[in-house]
């Protein structure tokens, strides 16, 4: 079960990063408790240099905290402080590989904040930070806001959410998580639906285009339904769908590129350990080249 708590990850480039004022406009709207989490590693422990000291009945050795790390916590402890609010907001120095704290901490967060810097061609080629790592890996919804992202000029904007229409029950966190969004901001939420002919229909002869419209109105078809299944669930909300031809990852950014939402929600997939390392997923695709914050939704263990 999640806990009431955003968590946001940062870094000496904080300031520059549009994650913690994300993370902050989220949690004084939801009214929840907010930690900026900082992760360094450990390079080597001084066992040799510090005594062991007892902490809880255990004993352990003290981690030398470089001064570049104290710093981020020591700036952004007087951010937060100063904000115009009693919910419980702090910062903490946790020591581990940032991108292993991360996915831990999204296993029971309500959500998990990160910043991605740079945005482009060579950007997109970059793999291995720890935005891409832990919207890959992660255990709960994982937020990645871009460098630069206005969130004040998108607050009346939509939120969409890629559905897998072939499923009977498609990417429910997803939606479920998009839908929570969109109530608490008040905007309406669409539903992405992005199709394209099967394998075998597509190598065997070009489509007719009476073939196109009836994949287009199977799609639709299926979106008016979806619509009317999450407006019984969700009273009160505006919910449309959206239809786009095409590979996920295209038609998504398609939907994002009209509609430029506040939000695009995807479903995270259950990965063995060896595909947490390889590309190729709508989420991580989609997350190397939207310009528009994108949330990350895994199941929950």
């Amino acid at each position: 079960m999640a806990d009431d708590v955003i968590i946001v990850g940062i870094d000496a480039a904080w300031q520059r990063s549009k994650a913690l004022d994300w993370g902050v406009t989220e949690a004084l709207l939801r009214e929840l408790p907010l930690r900026a989490i900082h992760s360094v590693e450990e390079p080597r422990r001084y066992s040799d240099a510090h005594a062991p000291v007892r902490l809880d009945g255990e004993s352990v050795v003290p981690v030398r905290i470089d001064k570049a790390a104290a710093r981020v916590v020591d700036e952004v402890r007087p951010y937060l402080a100063g904000l115009d609010t009693e919910l419980d907001f702090g910062v903490d120095l946790r020591v581990g590989k940032p991108d292993d704290v991360l996915v831990d901490l999204s296993a029971t967060a309500t959500m998990l904040v990160l910043g991605r810097r740079g945005h482009g061609v060579f950007a997109d080629l970059l793999i291995g930070s720890t935005s891409d790592a832990v919207g890959n890996r992660g255990r709960g919804p994982v937020v990645v806001v871009p460098s630069g992202w206005l969130q004040q000029e998108h607050r009346t904007a939509p939120v969409l959410v890629g559905v897998d229409w072939i499923q009977s029950e498609p990417d429910q966190p997803a939606i479920e998580f998009a839908a929570d969004h969109a109530a608490a901001h008040g905007v309406q939420l669409t539903l992405v639906l992005v199709w394209d002919f099967p394998w075998e229909v597509a190598t065997d002869q070009p489509a007719s285009a009476e073939d196109i419209d009836q994949w287009h109105d199977m799609a639709d078809a299926r979106g008016a339904e979806l619509v009317e299944e999450w407006r019984a669930k969700r009273p009160g909300l505006e919910i449309t769908h959206d239809v786009h031809q095409g590979h996920p990852v295209e038609g998504l950014l398609a939907a994002a590129e009209d509609l430029n939402p506040q939000l695009l929600a995807v479903g995270g997939r259950p990965r063995s350990r060896l595909a947490e390392h390889l590309l190729g997923s709508t989420a991580r695709g989609v997350l190397h080249h939207t310009t528009h914050p994108i949330a990350i939704v895994h199941q929950r263990p």
